[in-house]
């Protein structure tokens, strides 16, 4: 249930610092093995010492790395991906690999996991503590306003598509933990494989409070989409005339040789990824 406007948004009653010593505690507990937390793996390398790096570079010499002492340095670390594109979603699954901090005290590793997946650690906190203060769906989209105003009229359904397409663990790491709202408590699921896939990548469970403006953007998109004329299509049923469009344009695209990886918010571009992957789950593909 969504608290009133006087307490959202309260997700850390006892602090940061109560927090910042419960990432702490949980990562002193692994050993020598340490923790996952989504692409970055978390060490203690010596009493009130600590190491980040992302995951897949756990195992390399320190030396082959770029060594960081800095904890803001993980601001322009999470900016750009390896390919030097921008990162609009920083929990999306594309943290570049290449850097360590070697040498963190508890304040620095909070520090720098705060820019590396803005306030995840504070998320994951309050939500082992059950502190999580969540706003449903129907309450952000009734906030929205301009161009965004009108996402509240999207059926349940294209809202459910819409998190599969937006949310599941192929796109962002996080897990959703608002619904449609204070009368409909279902959960929203993503792709039940992800969702599995996820419990494999990290040791955390990073919940989602709300939804982010990326979802709020595929939502105009899709309301756009949605308000197209509906056409029968003999073998996929139901289809809006934007849909047959998208889907000749990917047609189009693969066969030219053209169907590359476009720019995540980039929501007009009918090859988005996550543009087609609310259209597979529309399609149940």
């Amino acid at each position: 249930m969504s608290d009133s406007p006087e307490v959202r948004g309260a997700h850390l009653p006892g602090g940061i610092a109560e927090a910042r010593a419960a990432l702490i505690a949980w990562i002193e507990e692994a050993g020598a093995s340490g923790r996952r937390f989504l692409e970055v793996h978390l060490t203690r390398v010596a009493p009130g010492v600590y190491r980040a790096r992302h995951s897949s570079d756990a195992g390399l010499p320190a030396a082959s790395l770029t060594r960081h002492e800095d904890p803001f340095d993980a601001r322009a670390i999470a900016q750009v991906t390896a390919d030097g594109e921008h990162r609009p979603l920083k929990t999306a699954p594309n943290l570049r690999r290449g850097w360590s901090f070697e040498a963190l005290d508890a304040a620095g590793l909070w520090t720098a996991l705060d820019y590396l997946y803005p306030a995840c650690a504070a998320h994951w906190f309050a939500g082992t503590r059950g502190t999580l203060r969540v706003t449903h769906w129907r309450e952000t989209a009734a906030r929205q306003s301009g161009m965004y105003s009108a996402v509240g009229l999207l059926s349940e359904r294209a809202v459910r598509d819409t998190v599969r397409a937006c949310c599941g663990d192929a796109v962002c790491l996080r897990q959703v933990a608002w619904r449609l709202g204070e009368e409909n408590p279902t959960p929203l699921p993503t792709n039940p494989e992800e969702t599995a896939a996820r419990s494999e990548m990290s040791d955390a469970v990073v919940p989602c409070p709300e939804a982010c403006s990326m979802f709020i953007s595929l939502s105009r998109k899709v309301l756009s989409v949605e308000r197209s004329e509906p056409l029968e299509i003999p073998g996929l049923g139901t289809l809006r005339a934007g849909e047959v469009e998208q889907i000749r344009e990917i047609v189009a695209a693969a066969a030219e040789g053209t169907l590359a990886a476009v720019r995540d918010g980039d929501f007009d571009e009918p090859t988005n990824r996550r543009r087609v992957r609310y259209l597979a789950a529309k399609l149940q593909l």
